[in-house]
């Protein structure tokens, strides 16, 4: 093993197919990671999509400590085997570990094993990302900015993929541009490693190509069960896998009062997303006789207190809401769908047996976000409507796009509120257990109108728990800018009555204390703050709805908490996992060597480490920041993910000149988390373009800036003979690992502004201990 680093490095430059090649490889990289992300969301629960992230921060580093540990003699065919030894592994470990039956809630070891094996691919991009950026001397920045290139057009390339290719196949085809890297890095070398690398590619793409007719490469297991592959229809997006089966049977009904008997099946067709969020399309023939049913749900409420109204439907599915507002004979309905091939299902491919609600005279749908679009709309409804929409299905943003929920926020209240008629209602439906914190949303919102007496404008109503499962039924609350009159009291209390519905919340009557405590402003903050779980109304800075867990309860046992517990509590257990995997298997190994103890200055370790925890913690925290701004997370996603991207790769280009410049990344990091909030709330009605243009200019200086950081320090290491690139390299890659889950923690406890404000604090310690870096000799 050579202990001279002259030794391990190429005095020659890199050619121009040392660029393709590292650029394709790293398109490929984070391709990989994101149609992971996107096959993770279906496969297990949405909570554990983001370990696709963590596998490849963590394979990355691991690659290091191998370049490190065996030495590299020459850089050229090391570059070319390690990248066809990744775009071969990276399709045969993905086939393989979809046979493994993975359930991360109860079969722990079949999962350790699944992430140990999709992990593979990431260790050799490491390798060549390791080789290419630390055995050319004096190219660091150029190759680090086609390092970034690459990522940066990944992430662009892999939303147009997924729309038009299933993920599964999509993996396939990634492997074959990742072969062709392969192939450009070997021009110069091996022809035998060239023509395999080409034979590769081509190879990889054809199977692709017929998977549609042999399911070669198909998802074998979901959420632990078995999949008989047995559906409709089958559709994958950047955003969700839709999954169209038959439901013959009772009629569905989120919360159907007892009182309705069914006179028979229904036809039905399932609508499911990612395997776990479901609805149902309904069989209409224009009759609205035949589906009378819808109005004994208690989702319903509103239409009976506001009939011949203007309705806006958050999330139109698969039509449902929209029929019950048909049902009621109301004037106008708009259905916003955030999905544009859900709305393809309802109105293309199903739309005949859905009765084309489409063509139905008042009927409009809209494809866009529905905050979005109603703080851009100048129309003022008589209902707005979300039926139990949830982000349980996690985006192609994955990782990044967590699984906050801007719809359950006070900011987004508010504007749905204002986009009320003076005696509209907003009404949201959620399971039972949910429904003191939308109650608590609900005083906030209200008080921050103005109102010092909220409960006036509150009314809930919910179905009654399940007598032989004791399990609790689906809650409506019914919201209005005006205080509801008596007449309203009257009917919902009836409407209930009739439908033996419990009311849980009118102006005069609270079914618990709880209830009359959350909806006082006097006792709202003391309540709030004593009570068990988190049920504070939730912010655009930390929307998350569905996580009702404190910081102070994490060592607590779970009990019965829902979901969303337990997945914090892995979200705490995976960090303190890749925290010792990353010191055991990435510092540990390179620590242990004699010459990088005696050549490592602790200056540049710190500045290393610290540049690798910012960069993750600023790009999730800019990208929670911008995703509700910018109304759709494939906008966050190409927007936020590019343009940091982008801009990192010019500022790594440019990094000998502006190096002495890094102090302005701080003081224009601080200044985003301080001007970017009351930015996106001015211009939050403002057009599509106008608000990614604005974002990509908040965007582009820092990136800029946090690109050239680490060419940066490489160079001024580089100044002391024998420096341990390849340590730098580890320590920078194994706090990117720890940091891809520690920003999903802190954004979750202590919200956006907490995660960049940790992330600027990195970047300031970073800069001041590169300042006390001095080149070393000998």
């Amino acid at each position: 093993m050579p202990n001279s680093y002259k030794a391990n490095v190429d005095d020659s430059a890199p050619d121009l197919f040392i660029y393709l090649g590292l650029f394709l490889t790293t398109l490929s990289l984070l391709q990989l990671e994101l149609f992971l992300t996107r096959i993770f969301s279906v496969t297990m629960w949405y909570h554990f999509a983001f370990m696709a992230i963590s596998l490849a921060m963590f394979g990355l580093a691991a690659g290091a400590v191998l370049v490190e540990l065996r030495g590299v003699e020459n850089a050229r065919p090391v570059l070319a085997k390690a990248a066809l030894l990744f775009a071969v592994s990276s399709a045969a470990c993905f086939v393989a570990q979809l046979y493994i039956p993975v359930n991360p809630q109860q079969e722990i070891l079949a999962t350790a094993l699944a992430f140990a094996v999709i992990g593979v691919p990431f260790i050799f991009a490491g390798i060549v990302v390791c080789v290419a950026l630390t055995r050319f001397p004096g190219h660091t920045g150029s190759l680090y900015a086609a390092d970034l290139a690459g990522s940066a057009a990944g992430c662009m390339l892999a939303i147009p993929i997924l729309d038009h290719i299933p993920a599964p196949a999509a993996v396939i085809v990634n492997a074959g541009i990742a072969a062709l890297g392969a192939f450009f890095f070997a021009v110069h070398g091996s022809g035998r490693t060239r023509r395999t690398a080409l034979a590769a590619s081509v190879l990889l793409v054809a199977i692709a190509a017929v998977n549609p007719w042999t399911r070669l490469v198909d998802l074998r297991w979901i959420k632990g069960d078995r999949y008989q592959g047995e559906s409709l229809y089958e559709k994958w997006n950047a955003l969700s896998r839709i999954w169209v089966g038959q439901a013959y049977g009772d009629p569905f009904g989120w919360g159907l009062s007892p009182k309705y008997k069914p006179e028979g099946p229904v036809d039905q067709r399932w609508l499911n997303i990612d395997a776990n969020a479901a609805t149902v399309i309904t069989k209409f023939d224009g009759n609205l006789d035949t589906v009378q049913f819808l109005k004994y749900d208690v989702t319903a409420l509103a239409h009976y207190l506001r009939p011949s109204s203007s309705i806006l439907v958050i999330g139109a599915g698969g039509g449902r809401d929209i029929l019950t507002a048909l049902v009621f004979r109301q004037k106008r309905v708009v259905g916003v769908e955030i999905n544009r091939d859900t709305l393809g299902v309802l109105t293309s491919r199903y739309a005949d047996y859905s009765g084309n609600l489409h063509k139905f005279p008042g009927v409009s749908f809209v494809h866009d976000e529905a905050r979005s679009y109603i703080a851009r709309s100048t129309e003022r409804f008589g209902i707005i409507q979300a039926s139990l929409i949830d982000t349980w299905a996690a985006t192609s943003a994955g990782a990044y796009a967590l699984a906050e929920n801007g719809l359950y926020t006070k900011e987004a209240w508010l504007t749905f509120l204002g986009h009320l008629e003076p005696q509209g209602i907003l009404t949201m439906s959620r399971w039972y257990g949910e429904t003191l914190r939308l109650a608590s949303l609900a005083t906030v919102s209200l008080t921050e109108m103005g109102l010092k007496d909220p409960r006036p404008h509150m009314i809930i109503v919910r179905k009654q728990d399940n007598p032989e499962t004791g399990e609790p039924g689906v809650a409506t609350i019914l919201v209005s800018p005006t205080a509801f009159d008596q007449a309203d009291i009257t009917h919902a209390s009836e409407v209930a009555e009739e439908m033996q519905f419990a009311v849980t919340l009118t102006p005069d009557y609270a079914e618990s204390e709880e209830f009359a405590a959350v909806t006082d402003p006097a006792r709202y903050a003391e309540f709030v703050r004593s009570y068990p779980s988190n049920i504070s109304a939730p912010t655009d800075d930390s929307p998350f709805f569905f996580h009702t867990l404190r910081a102070r309860d994490l060592l607590r046992p779970i009990g019965y908490a829902g979901m969303n517990v337990q997945a914090v509590k892995v979200l705490g257990a995976l960090l303190v996992i890749v925290t010792l995997l990353s010191l055991g298997a990435i510092v540990l190994p390179l620590a242990l060597r004699r010459d990088i103890r005696s050549s490592q200055s602790m200056p540049a370790t710190i500045y290393f480490g610290a540049i690798g925890l910012a960069f993750m913690l600023v790009e999730i925290g800019q990208l929670e920041r911008l995703v509700i701004f910018l109304g759709h997370p494939i906008y966050a996603l190409s927007v936020v993910l590019f343009v940091l991207l982008f801009a990192s790769s010019v500022g790594s280009f440019c990094s000998p000149k502006v190096g002495r410049w890094l102090w302005l990344l701080p003081v224009l990091l601080g200044a985003f988390i301080l001007v970017s909030p009351w930015v996106t709330r001015a211009l939050a009605a403002a057009s599509t373009p106008v608000r990614i243009g604005l974002s990509a200019l908040l965007l582009f200086p820092i990136g800029f800036f946090m690109g050239a950081a680490f060419p940066a320090g490489m160079e001024r290491v580089r100044r002391s003979p024998r420096a341990p690139t390849a340590w730098y390299w580890g320590i920078n890659g194994a706090f990117s690992v720890i940091s891809s889950v520690l920003a999903v923690a802190v954004t979750i406890f202590w919200g956006v502004t907490a995660t960049l404000s940790i992330g600027l604090l990195a970047y300031v310690l970073a800069l001041a201990v590169l300042a006390l870096e001095r080149p070393r000799t000998g």
